[in-house]
C-alpha cells in the first residue's frame, strides 16, 4: 500500500460518524429482561411452595381420602377375663392391682374401671392403677369403647355420671331426677341402666332418662321404678313387664320403646344382650336361691323367636361375664355335683349352648359369712356376686 492510499483511507474513516446510541431502547430492553427473571422467580417460588402445601396436605389427608379409623384402645379386644383378690385375669394375662381387692369391675377398650372393698373406684391400664376419688355401688360400661358409668349419692341427692377412660375425664354429670325426698323410705336407689353407643340411659328415682352424651342434653322417657329397665343394647330396650309388677319383677320385655303393649317373652332379672341383641342371657340377683322356682334359673333365649337354648346341666350355678361377640359368652360356673364348690370359666356358644371350659375350677363360689355375702371372685359385669339369702 502506497502512501496516497493510506491517507485517503484514514481521511475516509475519520470522516465517518459511529451510529447514534439507542439509550431508550437499552433501558427498555433491559427492564424487559429483569422483569422476566422476575416474573420466572416469583413463578417458580410459587410454584415450589405449591408444592409443599400439596405434599403436607397429601401427608395429612387428600380431598379423596377416606379418614382413618381410631387405632383401638389396648384391651380392645374382648376375651375370657375375672378377677380374683387382687388380680384380674385377662385372657393369659395377669394384671395386678395390689393392694386392693377387686369386689366388681368392668372392661372398656383403654382399661379396666373396678371398685375395691371400700367401693372406692379405680382404673388399671398399662400405666397403673389410679384411684378416681369417687366411690359406687355398682359401674356400667358398653361391650366396646372408653366409657364407664356409676351413680354417685350425696347427703340429699344423687347424680348420674359418665367418665371416659382414656381421656380421664368426666363427660356427664347431673342431678336430674335424683333429689332424695325427706324422710322417704326408697325401695331402689339410682342406678345406670346402660351405655349405648353415645347415649346413656339413667334410672333415676323420678324415673327413665335417655342422655345424649355428645351434647351433655337428656329426655324423659318415663314414669317406672330405677330398676324397671334392665339394659339397653343396639337401641334395644329390656325392661320388666308389666312396668309396676311387684318384685321379684321377673317378666321380661324387648323393644326400642319402653311400652306397657309389647308382650312379656322372657324371664330373669338381670340382663344381658348380646352386641347386636341377637342373643339375650338372664339371671337373678340372688347368686343362691334356697327354693328355686321355675323362672329363677339362668336362662338364654333367641331375642327374635324367645326360643329358649338349654344351657349344660353339668353346672347348677351359671355367672354372666361378658359377650365376646354376637355369639360367644364368658361366664363362671359351678360344677353341678362338686363337693368343694369348683367353679370353671367358660365360653358358651349362644346358638347351641355349647361350652368350652377355659380355664378349669379357677375359684370355688362360697360366700363371706357378714354382710355383704359376695363371692371370692368376679366377672366383667359392674357388680359383685352377692348371695343375699339370710
Amino acid at each position: 500500500m502506497n502512501d496516497l492510499l493510506r491517507d485517503t483511507l484514514a481521511e475516509r474513516a475519520a470522516a465517518t460518524e459511529p451510529p447514534p446510541l439507542d439509550l431508550d431502547g437499552i433501558i427498555a430492553a433491559g427492564n424487559h429482561r429483569a422483569a422476566r427473571r422476575r416474573t420466572l422467580g416469583i413463578l417458580g417460588g410459587a410454584a415450589a411452595t405449591a408444592a409443599v402445601i400439596a405434599g403436607g396436605a397429601s401427608v395429612l389427608r387428600p380431598r379423596n381420602e377416606q379418614p382413618q379409623p381410631a387405632r383401638p384402645g389396648p384391651f380392645s379386644q374382648r376375651r375370657a377375663t375375672f378377677a380374683l383378690g387382687n388380680k384380674i385375669h385377662y385372657g393369659p394375662d395377669v394384671i395386678s392391682v395390689a393392694p386392693h381387692t377387686v369386689t366388681a369391675f368392668v372392661q372398656t377398650d383403654a382399661g379396666f374401671v373396678f371398685l375395691n372393698a371400700d367401693n372406692a373406684i379405680h382404673v388399671v391400664d398399662r400405666s397403673g392403677v389410679r384411684s378416681l376419688g369417687k366411690s359406687a355401688w355398682r359401674l356400667t360400661a358398653d361391650v366396646r369403647g372408653n366409657l364407664v358409668a356409676w351413680a354417685e349419692g350425696f347427703n340429699d341427692h344423687e347424680e348420674s355420671v359418665v367418665y371416659d377412660v382414656a381421656a380421664r375425664r368426666e363427660l356427664v354429670r347431673t342431678p336430674i331426677g335424683n333429689k332424695i325426698p325427706k324422710y322417704a323410705s326408697i325401695a331402689h336407689g339410682p342406678e345406670i341402666v346402660a351405655l349405648d353407643g353415645d347415649t346413656a340411659y339413667f334410672g333415676t328415682l323420678d324415673g327413665l332418662y335417655r342422655w345424649d352424651i355428645r351434647t351433655n342434653r337428656g329426655e324423659f322417657l318415663a314414669k317406672v321404678s330405677p330398676v324397671a329397665v334392665r339394659t339397653v343394647t343396639a337401641g334395644q330396650i329390656v325392661y320388666a313387664q308389666p312396668l309396676d309388677q311387684r318384685e321379684p319383677a321377673v317378666n321380661l320385655a324387648i323393644a326400642p320403646t319402653v311400652s306397657a303393649t309389647a308382650p312379656a317373652r322372657f324371664s330373669g332379672q338381670q340382663a344381658f344382650l348380646s352386641p347386636a341383641a341377637k342373643y339375650l342371657f338372664t339371671e337373678l340377683d340372688d347368686a343362691l336361691v334356697v327354693i328355686e322356682p321355675g323362672w329363677a334359673g339362668p336362662a338364654l333365649y333367641e331375642v327374635a323367636t324367645a326360643r329358649r337354648i338349654e344351657l349344660p346341666y353339668a353346672y347348677d350355678n351359671l355367672f354372666f361375664g361378658q359377650w365376646l361377640d354376637d355369639d360367644r359368652f364368658v361366664a363362671a360356673g359351678k360344677r353341678r355335683f362338686s363337693k368343694t364348690a369348683e367353679t370353671d370359666l367358660l365360653v358358651v356358644t349362644a346358638a347351641t349352648g355349647a361350652v368350652q371350659v377355659v380355664v378349669p375350677n379357677f375359684a370355688q363360689l362360697t360366700f363371706r359369712t357378714t354382710p355383704p355375702r359376695i363371692a371370692p371372685f368376679a366377672v366383667p359385669t359392674g357388680r359383685p356376686i352377692i348371695d343375699r339369702g339370710e
